[in-house]
């Protein structure tokens, strides 16, 4: 195991995208400073999008913004307060209509922490059990196309720009008919990072040997921490998508800037904004994720971040003109509070 852990850590070390959130956030702090001076607030960001929490920075609902579209673009989503009883919960998903497996996710979090598929009603009972949180349950899509659309607008202007777009690619191995589920794990340096909760997971059985040439999706959350690889799909980017995310930012109010993670059919549909189906969406916090290519360039990607907090000084400013307020210190400091619970 002391090769599987240096492996581990070279892995780690020579691709950025693995690097600490806080080492590759450390240059873009002293912009966020320096953003801050000039707007004479630390919360000016939260009037980038003044009807999301914090401006979707931190402790925002996802169930508040799902809440806006319409069914057709979004999975069947059931709000589940903490402390709910099973009894209840099993009433209202038999109600929605909802089936397993299914999704459940808190619905004030982050980075794909305790997003859960549940594959049958033990699960859920157990996921009831452990949160303290306020969370979802969600239907399960089980298309293999993911993706993450990044759309801005500034308030004056009736349409957007999408300048990223991330595809995700699902951690998957291979077999070959010889070599164990295992095996395969550690041979994969995605799969090999995430190996003890792979190995941990009751829906994988380490021991199962696959036929030659057979694929295994073994991580259907599509999260970067995760073992998803995330692709660059700015080549996707086309006006069919532009007007459809016009249209669909509409629907959310005094919303400016964010990532709408989603899934479609296939490739072909989503280009077409055929069958899309809203999973989240993320405010200020979210990043144009397609930096985080297994090829792309540490400060390309940096530049990138950079050139994001400008845009959110520049939408904030102008909102700010229109009469919205930054929050102050002690609505940011109940909502820190409430989100580290």
């Amino acid at each position: 195991m002391g090769r599987t852990k240096r492996s581990t850590f070279t892995t780690k070390l020579l691709h950025w995208e693995y690097w600490p959130t806080w080492v590759i956030y450390f240059p873009v702090f002293f912009y966020y400073l320096f953003l801050s001076i000039k707007a004479r607030s630390f919360f000016f960001f939260s009037m980038t999008n003044p009807e999301m929490e914090m401006g979707g920075l931190y402790n925002c609902s996802k169930y508040k913004q799902l809440n806006h579209f319409p069914d057709t673009f979004k999975p069947i989503t059931l709000f589940v307060p903490a402390g709910s009883p099973l009894p209840l919960v099993r009433s209202r998903i038999a109600e929605k209509k909802l089936e397993f497996p299914l999704i459940a996710k808190p619905d004030r979090g982050e980075r794909g922490r305790g997003v859960v598929l549940l594959l049958d009603e033990s699960q859920l009972e157990a996921y009831l059990l452990k949160s303290s949180v306020d969370f979802l349950v969600q239907e399960y899509i089980e298309s293999t196309f993911e993706a993450g659309v990044f759309y801005y607008r500034f308030p004056e202007k009736t349409s957007g720009v999408i300048p990223s777009l991330v595809v995700k690619d699902f951690l998957t191995v291979t077999g070959d008919g010889l070599s164990s589920l295992k095996q395969l794990i550690y041979r994969l340096p995605r799969a090999r990072l995430v190996a003890d909760a792979l190995l941990n997971n009751p829906a994988i059985d380490a021991s199962e040997i696959l036929p030659a040439g057979t694929k295994k999706i073994l991580e259907p959350i599509g999260n970067h921490n995760r073992g998803t690889k995330f692709l660059d799909g700015n080549r996707l980017i086309c006006p069919e998508l532009q007007n459809f995310f016009d249209a669909l930012s509409d629907q959310l109010p005094n919303f400016y800037y964010g990532r709408f993670d989603l899934k479609a059919p296939s490739e072909a549909a989503f280009k077409n904004a055929e069958g899309i189906k809203i999973l989240e969406v993320n405010g200020v916090n979210a990043e144009p994720a397609h930096i985080y290519d297994p090829d792309a360039r540490f400060f390309t990607g940096i530049r990138t971040l950079l050139r994001h907090w400008q845009l959110i000084y520049r939408i904030s400013l102008q909102n700010n003109k229109l009469g919205f307020k930054p929050a102050k210190a002690g609505e940011a400091w109940a909502h820190f509070k409430a989100w580290k619970k």
